[in-house]
């Protein structure tokens, strides 16, 4: 359809490619369109130099499409296909970890330990059941070791999980942070003292219901700086990331998304 109209396309299958195709100091293109999954849009996101924000079309075709759900991007390739090339940009906040980018959300404590035993099983696409049989797996032996955080320079003392959301949805449709918006500059961090394998049911079921910050042990806050002491499990848009120092932020540049007006 872009090749009727008479538009010039470049496609682009892999990380190599795209790593050669978007490599520092090239030209960037005015308008990108990303087929794939949150992992895929954080890929391109990664590759951003300074400065340079086309804007995005998104085509969601991943596991858990979040950003996609976010925004009301249809998930059908057809009807994304008409938001893609005739709707207006709205702002997405692009959030960094460490030097590496991110759109929907970061975690450190049992998240992390999910997707490094998803990662090591993994076997082509990524699917939701993988998810399921790392938790039962996992189980009771989920190591859940304890780190401190602090928030815009302001200590919060020791937890053992804290998941810093973008967009509010959690596993693809769960709306597990309510407050939290995509273009407030800000991000929404979820804080659990205590280890969540011995209340694993518990948990799951208030952060199903959107109640995850009532729980007792919860701590809800808004930031736009985020430093964590001693992580040692860590996922970024639902892959394996290094612990240690964590340091996150929100980019002053957001991304441009051709999205449905929000309502």
């Amino acid at each position: 359809r872009l090749r009727a109209a008479g538009r010039p396309v470049r496609r682009v299958t892999d990380r190599e490619e795209l790593a050669a195709a978007f490599a520092p100091g090239r030209v960037w293109p005015a308008e990108v369109w990303v087929c794939g999954g949150d992992g895929t849009l954080g890929d391109l996101a990664q590759r951003l130099p300074g400065g340079a924000r086309p804007i995005v079309g998104l085509l969601p075709t991943g596991t858990g499409n979040v950003v996609a759900r976010t925004l009301r991007i249809p998930l059908g390739i057809a009807a994304a296909l008409e938001v893609a090339w005739s709707a207006p940009p709205r702002r997405l906040d692009l959030a960094w970890m460490n030097g590496r980018a991110f759109t929907f959300m970061a975690s450190v404590g049992i998240d992390g330990e999910l997707a490094a035993t998803v990662a090591a099983r993994r076997r082509g696409p990524m699917r939701r059941t993988d998810w399921v049989k790392a938790a039962w797996s996992l189980g009771r032996a989920a190591r859940e070791t304890p780190f401190t955080v602090a928030a815009d320079g302001r200590p919060l003392g020791t937890f053992r999980y804290a998941a810093l959301f973008n967009c509010g949805l959690y596993a693809g449709s769960f709306p597990v942070c309510p407050s939290a918006r995509v273009d407030d500059g800000r991000l929404d961090l979820l804080l659990l003292r205590a280890a969540i394998a011995p209340r694993f049911i518990r948990v799951v079921l208030a952060a199903l219901r959107g109640r995850a910050a009532a729980l007792p042990d919860a701590q809800l806050v808004s930031a736009r700086e985020v430093v964590v002491e001693g992580a040692t499990a860590v996922q970024v848009d639902g892959d394996p990331a290094p612990g240690g120092r964590l340091a996150f932020s929100v980019d002053a540049e957001p991304l441009a998304i051709r999205a449905p007006a929000p309502v």
